[in-house]
């Protein structure tokens, strides 16, 4: 399992999203390393150039190891992508879970969901591009990938809204419902989350914890009236 532990208020990504040491490094475990150099770079792969462009010997090459190496970790192409998805989804599910407080108030809840997004966003870009091929890119000839790792971040978000609105912590403007609420808040995380993703790319600014937060008291006020 892929965990984040806080370090010094700060979020640090367990192996294998980590960085590896270099091939001359000569570590002591040397098989765990050439595993998390494969993963490493079959996620560049994967993510910058797609499933159907991505080979395993492209892999081994960037890795620096042979293919035959490549293939005793991992059989074949699909399994590489399954485990580079698992090595994704757990990092992500991991990073917001940390990021959420226990026993906050619902704009506590929500603000750390969306902070943990952006910044597992900022330290692994690689890691949501590839997310985002999974869910927005083609689908021919690409293996089906299990997403339901996330629903875990879901239901936290709904589960805290409902308490919020069943105990008058928030109370929700008329025609305003539940669904609503949820399907906007989970909108503008991934809208601030792709947003960050494409914005070197066009020599933009990420989002700064700040304003995130104050579109999100936007969203906040325009949904309903908190009562904190």
């Amino acid at each position: 399992k892929h965990t984040v532990q806080p370090f010094n208020g700060k979020l640090v990504m367990s192996p294998p999203l980590r960085k590896v040491p270099p091939p001359e490094s000569d570590p002591a475990d040397a098989a765990s390393v050439n595993e998390q150099r494969i993963l490493k770079h079959a996620l560049h792969s994967f993510a910058t150039r797609g499933y159907a462009a991505t080979g395993l010997r492209t892999i081994a090459a960037d890795a620096q190891l042979t293919a035959p190496m490549v293939n005793y970790y991992f059989k074949t192409k699909e399994a590489l992508y399954q485990r580079v998805g698992a090595m994704v989804m757990d990092g992500l599910v991991a990073a917001v879970a940390a990021a959420c407080p226990e026993g906050g108030t619902l704009a506590q809840v929500l603000a750390g969901n969306m902070l943990g997004h952006l910044q597992f966003c900022a330290e692994f870009p690689e890691a949501i591009r590839f997310l985002f091929g999974i869910m927005y890119g083609p689908e021919e000839g690409r293996p089906v990938f299990d997403m339901t790792g996330y629903a875990a971040v879901e239901a936290r978000i709904r589960n805290r809204f409902d308490r919020a609105i069943r105990s008058g912590e928030f109370v929700l403007h008329a025609s305003v419902t539940r669904a609503d609420a949820f399907e906007l808040y989970q909108g503008l995380v991934m809208s601030l989350v792709m947003h960050d993703v494409k914005a070197p790319a066009f020599g933009k600014p990420k989002t700064e914890p700040r304003i995130a937060s104050r579109r999100l008291g936007i969203l906040l006020a325009g949904l309903g009236t908190l009562h904190e």
